[in-house]
């Protein structure tokens, strides 16, 4: 696939993301090295609080999910992040949990002041296997143009 620029994105254009596997052995191994709190890393303390048993940490559904919206952009050229958009959390990401990543190209917009590059956001939607919602964010970048005018 040929590299894509500002131009080349359109508003409301969607990403054909892959699902995203949860397992328990990823979720623990995760949050062993990064959000080590008891309900993500041992199942006897996950299943006295009130999650009732081992959840994912929301950073690792973020960064799962992450991969899968970097991998259906294709070659874009990102010159870099600028910001997340608010994460809204509506329900824990159990073992066994497939996700369904619905994403958008939205808020195109070529700088003013340095009219090689463009601002775009991508809008995420992640439900689970029972189509509930999980998380809801966005991602804001910088884009080349192939253009500068």
């Amino acid at each position: 696939m040929a590299k894509r620029y500002f131009e080349d994105l359109t508003e409301g254009e969607r990403l054909n993301c892959q699902p995203v596997v949860m397992t328990r052995e990823d979720i623990i191994d995760f949050a062993k090295r990064f959000d080590p709190l008891p309900f993500h890393t041992d199942e006897n303390a996950a299943n006295e609080s009130v999650f009732g048993g081992i959840i994912a940490s929301s950073l690792h559904t973020l960064s799962a999910c992450t991969r899968v919206v970097v991998e259906a952009q294709g070659d874009v050229a990102i010159l870099s992040g600028v910001g997340m958009d608010m994460v809204k959390m509506f329900n824990p990401v159990r073992p066994g949990d497939i996700l369904s990543v619905e994403a958008w190209w939205t808020h195109l917009k070529r700088s003013r002041n340095t009219p090689d590059r463009g601002f775009a956001a991508i809008k995420c939607k992640i439900n689970n296997q029972l189509g509930e919602p999980i998380v809801e964010y966005g991602y804001r970048y910088l884009v080349a143009c192939r253009n500068s005018a």
